[in-house]
């Protein structure tokens, strides 16, 4: 794709992995694992300026239907559009766009890492840092709809799924911007089957040395040699389950060995293995067991 030099620009940058207002945004709710960004946030009305981001950015609209103005950066032509309650931005992080409106919209936004994209395309589509994703507007895309709904439960919840769960998430939606959205579009290398007992040996190795480690997508990728997005596949066909929901259970049963035999708060439990506070160790506690830890506790007597 062709260079944009956004130095020659007069332009607002937006980094979504800070939690701080920027660029007439504020961020009412905000959550960062790993590569990737969850955040819900207000803008205020924009009397036409060039926005770019940090990131990948998908953003969903969850308010009122509101008129908006819009450019992309290498396009004199100003475009209209109303965009309507569940509607979708796309932008690709090297893309500035120049924006108007008078209303004060909310949105949803999941914000994905330039490099974890560059990983997904080099491994999933064998393609290098060359890819490049439309600027786009005000679409309506159910596959989008469906990813940004599981996203925003897990912003809502605090992010109970974790990193795995998240990047699992992100994974997916990146294969289908590259897919309908990427120019040119392109298809994935197919990968069909599960992983080969090595690969399982070698995967379920590593999440045992480091289930108390914050353990990322690509990092467990990386070490059965797959993509981030064909590795959630073929790992769920030899395993039974997806990772995110292998690891969490995996921290519930070492959870339970705990509960047994140890004197340590159930605070203190939830960090040792792994979860991030004692209220997500409860919420995949009771989701694998139906009991909350410290019933659990107190009905060993």
């Amino acid at each position: 794709m062709r260079s944009i030099r956004r130095q020659h620009l007069r332009l607002d940058l937006i980094d979504f992995a800070l939690s701080e207002p920027a660029c007439g945004l504020t961020f009412n709710e905000h959550l960062r694992a790993g590569p990737v960004t969850l955040t819900h946030c207000t803008s205020r009305p924009m009397e036409g300026r060039y926005l770019a981001a940090s990131q990948l950015v998908v953003a969903v609209h969850e308010g009122k239907a509101f008129e908006m103005n819009w450019r992309g950066v290498e396009s004199d032509r100003i475009q209209s559009i109303t965009v309507s309650h569940g509607q979708t931005h796309v932008g690709d992080a090297r893309l500035p766009v120049w924006v108007r409106y008078s209303a004060s919209p909310s949105f949803f936004v999941l914000a994905l890492d330039e490099v974890f994209v560059t990983e997904i395309s080099q491994t999933a589509f064998n393609q290098a840092d060359n890819f490049a994703i439309r600027t786009s507007i005000g679409v309506q895309d159910p596959v989008i709809g469906r990813l940004g709904a599981l996203g925003r439960r897990e912003l809502s919840e605090g992010g109970p799924g974790g990193r795995l769960y998240l990047e699992g998430l992100a994974a997916m939606l990146t294969v289908h911007l590259l897919r309908n959205y990427g120019s040119p579009e392109r298809s994935p290398i197919p990968h069909r089957g599960g992983l080969a007992p090595r690969q399982v040996r070698r995967v379920l190795d590593y999440i045992d040395a480091h289930l108390t480690d914050e353990l990322g997508l690509v990092e467990l990728a990386a070490i059965a040699g797959l993509s981030p997005h064909h590795f959630v596949e073929a790992f769920k066909i030899s395993i039974g389950k997806p990772p995110h929901r292998f690891v969490t259970e995996k921290r519930v049963q070492r959870a339970l060995e705990l509960l047994r035999g140890d004197d340590r708060s159930i605070a203190e439990i939830a960090h040792v293995v792994g979860f991030s506070s004692q209220s997500h160790l409860t919420m995949n506690f009771r989701r694998v067991t139906g009991l909350t830890p410290g019933r659990f506790r107190r009905s060993l007597g």
